[in-house]
């Protein structure tokens, strides 16, 4: 595999209501499955951002690197097929590479 550029993954999640209607215990089970998979992919969280209380549209904005394109779509897989994401969240997700902001607006 070629060196790869860690991939930034932007995503913005809203809760639905077949969530909530799981009991504790599936929210957990659920939960933990999610877990396990970002971990064994590699996924780093940068920031993770509760919105509950201020914003209507998301509940959490969240900002993840990922070691490669490969670990990306992996997970994308891993969430369609066996987490059904879909049915639980509605959510975007935008993907990109970190670049340096150091230089922005600095006088050449």
């Amino acid at each position: 595999m070629k060196n790869e550029a860690p991939i930034v993954r932007l995503f913005f999640a809203r809760m639905k209501p077949a969530f909530f209607q799981l009991s504790e215990e599936e929210r957990r089970q659920f939960m933990v499955r999610d877990r396990a998979n970002l971990d064994a992919l590699g996924m780093k969280a940068i920031s993770m951002i509760d919105c509950s209380q201020s914003d209507d549209e998301w509940d959490y904005i969240g900002v993840e690197s990922w070691p490669s394109m490969e670990a990306v779509k992996e997970r994308e897989k891993y969430e369609n097929e066996e987490l059904q994401i879909s049915r639980y969240v509605e959510y975007k997700v935008h993907l990109g590479v970190e670049q340096s902001f150091e230089g922005y607006g600095q006088p050449q």
